[in-house]
C-alpha cells in the first residue's frame, strides 16, 4: 500500500476524476457537517461562471449550458450526495471533523488506511466536477449535489423540484459496474428504548464478552452476505440459555444503516453453578468462530474488588427481556428471489445504554409493498410483547420500476455500443435518493450507475481505478 499520487495517472482518460476525488477527500464531510464541501462547490461554480442555486437545506445544483448546436435537446441531470459515512478501526486516531482522508493505492484500488474512504459518494461528486470542468459536448446539464444522504436524506426529501428542469436523472451512487439500478427498496428506520433502572449487586467476578473486527458494511448493499455476521445478534445467541444473567453494561454498532462490526457486553451470573453456564457460552462461541473464521470473539473473567466499584446491574427480568428481544428479532436477508436477489431484509444496527435504560436502533428494507406490510405487522407484535417504545422513525422512499424508461434504453444502447454487452438491470436493497425525485416528479426517468466499490460503510472501503476509467468513458459517450 502506497500513497496515491496523481502523477501516476496522467495517461488515464479519467485523471481529472481522480484529481477531483483527491481534492474533495481533503475536505471533511461527515453527514450533516457539509459546510466546507458546500463552500467548495459554490467557489467551483463561481470560478467557472456557472449558474448555481443553493437551497435552505444546503443542496446545490450547478447548471451548464448545452454545447453550441445542442440547445434544443432534452436536459439531462446527474446526481450524487456530498456526505460520507465516518467509520474507523478502534486503534486508529482520526478526527473526521477536521482530518483529511489519506488516499492510498493498493493494486487496482484506491483505499484509505483504517477509515472509510468516502468513495460513497465522493466518486460520484468527482465525476460531476470533472464533467463540469471539461469541454465534453453536452446537452443542457444539471448537476445535483444533495446533502445528508447517509443519515436523514433531508436533502433529497426537501429538494425543490422547481429548480430541476431535467426529467432524466442519472445518479452516480451505484457501486457495481456493469449493473444499472432501476428499482430500490423502501426503507423504515427506528430507534426504540426500554426504560430500566439498575439494581445493586455484589459480585466477586463478572464476565466480559467481546466481538470485534467483523466486516460490517452497508445495511442495504451487503446485507445478503451472511458471512459478515452481526456481533450484536451473535452475542445474544451466546447468552440465550443463561437464566440468571444480569447485564452490567453493553455497547455495539454505530449507525442505523451500518451492519455492526463490534459489540461488547459485561454481565454477572447470579447463580452458584456458573461453570456450567459459562461452558454453554464457550460452546456457542466456538461454533461462531468456526463459521465466521473469526478469532476475535473473546470471553473474559474479571475478578472484582471494592476499588472497581461494580455494584449496579439491570435486573434478571430486564436482562432477559433484552436478550430475548434481540434473539427474536429477524435479522439479515429475510426473503430472496429465485436469482438470490434480496427483496426483504432487516438490520439490528445499534445496542447501547442511554440515561434511563437501553436503546436499540434497527431498520427494514423491502422491494415489495406486500412483504413490507407483513413484516411491519410482525414487528409491531414483537415490539409490543417486549415493551419496546419507539421514539423515532423515518421512512425512506424506494424507486418503483418504471415501464417504458427511455433513459434506461439509452443507457443500455450506449453500454452495448462501447462494451458489446448489456447492463444487468438490478433491483436493490439499497435506498437511493431517486425515490424522492420520482415521488416529486412522477414523469421523471431515473437510473443509477457507478464504478466498482467494495465494503462501503467500513474501513475496508475501496474503489477500483480501472472501473473509474471505464465508467468515465461510458459517461462521456452517454453525454454525446
Amino acid at each position: 500500500m502506497e500513497l496515491l499520487k496523481l502523477e501516476d495517472y496522467q495517461n488515464l482518460e479519467a485523471k481529472k476524476v481522480i484529481e477531483y476525488f483527491i481534492k474533495i477527500s481533503k475536505i471533511p464531510r461527515r453527514s450533516g457537517e457539509e459546510k466546507e464541501i458546500r463552500e467548495y462547490l459554490e467557489n467551483f461554480a463561481k470560478e467557472r461562471n456557472l449558474k448555481y442555486v443553493k437551497d435552505e437545506y444546503e443542496n446545490i445544483i450547478i447548471y451548464k449550458k448545452a454545447t453550441k448546436g445542442r440547445e434544443k435537446e432534452e436536459t439531462l441531470a446527474f446526481q450524487a450526495h456530498t456526505d460520507m459515512i465516518c467509520e474507523k478501526d478502534v486503534d486508529v486516531e482520526h478526527d473526521f471533523s477536521k482530518d483529511p482522508i489519506l488516499l492510498y493505492k493498493e493494486g487496482d484500488y484506491i483505499t484509505a488506511k483504517g477509515t472509510t474512504l468516502g468513495a460513497d459518494n465522493g466518486i460520484g461528486v468527482a465525476y460531476m466536477l470533472a464533467i463540469l470542468d471539461s469541454d465534453i459536448s453536452i446537452p443542457n446539464l444539471e448537476c445535483i449535489f444533495t446533502v445528508q444522504e447517509e443519515t436523514t436524506m433531508i436533502g433529497a426529501i426537501k429538494i425543490d423540484e422547481k429548480n430541476i428542469q431535467a426529467r432524466k436523472i442519472i445518479s452516480l451512487d451505484n457501486g457495481k459496474e456493469g449493473k444499472i439500478l432501476i428499482s430500490s427498496a423502501n426503507c423504515n428506520e427506528w430507534i426504540g428504548r426500554v426504560e430500566a433502572n439498575k439494581e445493586s449487586i455484589n459480585p466477586k467476578e463478572i464476565y466480559k464478552l467481546r466481538y470485534e473486527n467483523f466486516l460490517g458494511g452497508h445495511s442495504g448493499g451487503n446485507i445478503g452476505d451472511e458471512r459478515r455476521g452481526n456481533p450484536i445478534k451473535l452475542a445474544m445467541e451466546a447468552l440465550e440459555k443463561l437464566e440468571n444473567i444480569q447485564i452490567i453494561k453493553l455497547l455495539g454498532g454505530s449507525r442505523v444503516n451500518v451492519i455492526p462490526r463490534e459489540f461488547e457486553i459485561e454481565f454477572y451470573i447470579a447463580d452458584k453453578n456458573k461453570e456450567e453456564e459459562i461452558n454453554k457460552i464457550l460452546k456457542t462461541i466456538q461454533k461462531q468462530k468456526e463459521f465466521f473464521n473469526q478469532e476475535t470473539i473473546e470471553l473474559k473473567t474479571i475478578e472484582v474488588n471494592e476499588n472497581q466499584g461494580i455494584k449496579q446491574a439491570y435486573s434478571i427480568e430486564m436482562s432477559r427481556k433484552i436478550i430475548d428481544f434481540i434473539n427474536a428479532y429477524k435479522n439479515g436477508a429475510l426473503i430472496r428471489e429465485e436469482n438470490e436477489n434480496v427483496i426483504l431484509s432487516s438490520n439490528l444496527a445499534v445496542l447501547k445504554e442511554y440515561e434511563n435504560g437501553i436503546q436499540i436502533e434497527f431498520s427494514e428494507r423491502s422491494n415489495k409493498k406486500e412483504l413490507e406490510i407483513r413484516y411491519l405487522n410482525e414487528l409491531t407484535e414483537l415490539l409490543n410483547k417486549y415493551e419496546i417504545n419507539i421514539i423515532w422513525h423515518q421512512e425512506l422512499k424506494g424507486v418503483e420500476k418504471k415501464e417504458n424508461n427511455k433513459l434506461l434504453e439509452k443507457c443500455q444502447e450506449t453500454y452495448q455500443k462501447i462494451f458489446n454487452k448489456r447492463l444487468e438491470e438490478i433491483v436493490s436493497q439499497g435506498v437511493v435518493e431517486g425515490g424522492f425525485f420520482t415521488d416529486k416528479m412522477p414523469d421523471c426517468e431515473y437510473v443509477c450507475i457507478g464504478p466498482n466499490s467494495y465494503d462501503v460503510h467500513s474501513p475496508k472501503e475501496r474503489v477500483s481505478i480501472s472501473s473509474i476509467e471505464r465508467i468515465w468513458k461510458y459517461l462521456k459517450e452517454i453525454l454525446k
